[in-house]
């Protein structure tokens, strides 16, 4: 999964806007029920967490323009995530706009602008060299849920399945990179499954929610979720990236980049071509 799922807790970014004095688009009113499915001329991107906010109408349906309140909204009022998430991925998204960085919006298909946040190995999507990372690939998807064989997904088998989208990535993609935090946000992706379809206190979650997610891009409401009660936090989601990594590497973790947080402080841009095990001079998805 891309961009959403990869968010840890950095609650100092605080973009720096171009045009403060430009009146900003509002998003329409959100609902859990109220789904709709987009419309040819509206933007989607790799995202289905993002996707989806849009398809309720917790973003702007059209998935254009969304400004740093806009996403701070719809993702507290769709998913009960925080603002300090909310800030993060923004300052990361914004990035893909190409008027970047006079740009203080983006929309979600300018999220899969290669050597920006998208990246290979998600565990919905197929690489860029085979094809259109943007939208759901079922196939790709069927290979993951192969790592899913009861009603819950846990923990460890989570890890194991985004390993294996790894290997299958370096054994078939010739042109396969990912950098070390690219790596990194890749584990905050597979850790949302955990924290918003579900509450983040089991370590694990329905199959079904998730399978439903990701094809339709579309709140499991009618399966019987709801949304979390608590807040997510980014130090739950640290949390839950680095009992995956530690599930998924082992060992090895310490020559993969590091935590997310020490990545993002130090600031580097990611360079496309520098690939997994080389020095972390990357940015994020």
């Amino acid at each position: 999964m891309k961009a959403f799922q990869l968010l840890v807790a950095m609650t100092s970014l605080t973009p720096t806007f171009a045009f403060p004095h430009l009146t900003e688009r509002q998003a329409t009113s959100g609902s859990q029920t109220g789904w709709q499915a987009p419309g040819p001329n509206d933007a989607r991107g790799p995202c289905p967490g993002m996707n989806t906010l849009a398809n309720h109408n917790y973003l702007p349906h059209d998935g254009r323009g969304i400004t740093l309140q806009i996403l701070t909204d719809g993702m507290k009022e769709g998913y009960n995530i925080n603002s300090g998430d909310a800030r993060l991925l923004f300052s990361q998204a914004v990035r893909t706009n190409p008027r970047y960085p006079l740009a203080r919006s983006f929309d979600l298909d300018t999220l899969g602008t290669e050597g920006v946040l998208e990246h290979d190995i998600s565990l919905s999507r197929t690489d860029r060299y085979f094809g259109d990372p943007l939208p759901f690939n079922a196939t790709v998807w069927a290979e993951t849920s192969t790592h899913f064989p009861n009603d819950f997904i846990t923990v460890p088998q989570l890890a194991e399945a985004r390993m294996a989208r790894l290997e299958t990535s370096k054994a078939t993609n010739p042109e396969h990179e990912l950098s070390a935090l690219g790596s990194g946000f890749s584990w905050g992706e597979c850790a949302s499954f955990f924290e918003i379809m579900a509450d983040g206190t089991e370590g694990k979650v329905k199959k079904e929610y998730i399978d439903y997610w990701l094809e339709n891009e579309r709140l499991p409401v009618e399966l019987g979720w709801q949304k979390r009660s608590t807040e997510m936090q980014g130090s739950e989601r640290e949390e839950y990236s680095q009992q995956l990594k530690d599930l998924g590497e082992g060992g090895e973790s310490s020559a993969s980049g590091g935590s997310l947080s020490a990545l993002l402080g130090d600031g580097r841009l990611a360079k496309r071509g520098e690939r997994s095990g080389k020095h972390p001079v990357v940015y994020w998805h």
